[in-house]
C-alpha cells in the first residue's frame, strides 16, 4: 500500500469551496485504495496527489472529460467533453472527500454525497464566466489526424459523469443521442484503453494524457441490464487490476498512474451523486450495509479507473488556472435492491 499525503499547500480544487477544510492523509493502494488515517495503509512510502502538477496549487478553471464507457444495453462507446471557465478565486479542497472516521465510521470507505453537498467532481460550478475555445483538437489512437471537438446545437449543458451542469461546453450529449456529440462524431476506438491522447485548446502547449488499460468489472457492471443488489447486508466483490505506474520512485502521481471508485447515483434526483467508494484493498471492495439501505431502491452503480492529471492554462489575462484532463475507463449499469 502507499500513503497520499494531502497537506495544505498540495490540495486540488474544488470549484464552490469557500474556505480551506482541514483533510487527513489519504492511503491508496496500487489500484487506488483510498482511507483516512488509520486505514489500512501498510508501507511507509507517501505518493502525494497531484504533487508535481503545474496546476495543483491553482484554482479550478477547466476541464477535459474523456472516457471509455461499456453501458449495459449499448455497444462501447467514448464520450468526451471539454470547457475553460474563470470565476471567483475560491479557496479549495482535496480532490476527494476522505471517508469519515477514517474509513471506520458506518459508511466504511464510502463517501456520502447526498443532501445537495457534493465533493469534487460533483460539486456545482457556480459564479463561472465560460470561455470560447477557439481550438479543441484531440489527438491520439483511433484518430485520424486531429477530432475537432465541436459545439452541438443544442450544446450540451450537462456532463454524463459527473452530472454537473455548464451554460457552455464542447462535445459531451447524452448517450445514444444522435444530436449530441458522443454518438455522432466519435467511435470506441477514439478513446483506446492504454492510449495516449493530446488535446490543444490553443493555448500553451499541447496536452497530453493516458487512456486507462482495460480491465473486467466485477459484477458485470456494464454488461448487465440490471446488477441485483441485497438490501440489509454488506456488498463484498473482487476484480483483477491493471499494473499501475508510480514513476520511477513508486512515489510518483505520473500521468498513468490511474485510481479505483464506485459510485451510486441517482438520475432521478435534483443531486444525483449519492455515494462515492474508494477499494479496501487492490481488487477488493466491500460496500457497507449502512451503504447499501442508504441507496434509493434503483440507480446507477459507475465502477471504473480514471486517471487525473493537472495542468495550469491562462483563462483572462495574467491569470492561471487548473485544468484538469480526466480520463476513465469506465463501466455503468443499472441497480436494483432486492
Amino acid at each position: 500500500m502507499r500513503r497520499i499525503a494531502l497537506p495544505m499547500t498540495a490540495l486540488v480544487a474544488l470549484a464552490s469551496c469557500s474556505q480551506i477544510l482541514g483533510v487527513n492523509d489519504v492511503t491508496v493502494g496500487d489500484a487506488g485504495v483510498a482511507v483516512g488515517d488509520g486505514g489500512v495503509a501498510t508501507g511507509s512510502t507517501e505518493l502525494r496527489y497531484g504533487g508535481g502538477h503545474p496546476g495543483v496549487a491553482l484554482p479550478e478553471g477547466g476541464e477535459l472529460r474523456h472516457d471509455n464507457v461499456r453501458m449495459s444495453g449499448m455497444p462501447e462507446q467514448t464520450w468526451v467533453m471539454v470547457y475553460q471557465y474563470t470565476g471567483p478565486m475560491l479557496a479549495q479542497t482535496a480532490p476527494f472527500a476522505t471517508p469519515a472516521e477514517g474509513g471506520k465510521g458506518p459508511f466504511g470507505n464510502c463517501v456520502d454525497e447526498r443532501n445537495g453537498a457534493p465533493t469534487w467532481p460533483f460539486t456545482p460550478i457556480t459564479g463561472a464566466t465560460y470561455l470560447t475555445l477557439l481550438k479543441r483538437q484531440l489527438t491520439g489512437p483511433g484518430i485520424t489526424g486531429a477530432l475537432d471537438i465541436i459545439k452541438t446545437k443544442p450544446a450540451n449543458t450537462v456532463d454524463n459523469s459527473t452530472f454537473r451542469k455548464y451554460s457552455l461546453s464542447y462535445g459531451g450529449g447524452a448517450p445514444g443521442d444522435r444530436d449530441g456529440f458522443n454518438a455522432s462524431m466519435t467511435t470506441a476506438a477514439m478513446s483506446t484503453p492504454g492510449g495516449d491522447y493530446t488535446l490543444d485548446i490553443g493555448k500553451g502547449t499541447p496536452m497530453s494524457y493516458y487512456m486507462p488499460e482495460r480491465f473486467t468489472a466485477p459484477l458485470g457492471i456494464g454488461g448487465t441490464a440490471t446488477v441485483k443488489i441485497p438490501a440489509n447486508q454488506d456488498l463484498t466483490y473482487t476484480w483483477t487490476t491493471p499494473a499501475n505506474d508510480f514513476g520511477a520512485s513508486g512515489t510518483e502521481h505520473t500521468k498513468k498512474t490511474y485510481f479505483n471508485f464506485t459510485f451510486f447515483a441517482d438520475p432521478t434526483s435534483p443531486s444525483p451523486a449519492q455515494f462515492f467508494c474508494f477499494p479496501d484493498s487492490d481488487g477488493h471492495q466491500t460496500i457497507p450495509a449502512a451503504v447499501i439501505n442508504a441507496l434509493p431502491a434503483n440507480g446507477l452503480i459507475v465502477h471504473a479507473n480514471f486517471s487525473h492529471y493537472m495542468e495550469a492554462r491562462e483563462t483572462m489575462s495574467g491569470e492561471q488556472r487548473r485544468f484538469d484532463l480526466v480520463s476513465t475507463y469506465s463501466n455503468i449499469s443499472q441497480y436494483a435492491k432486492q
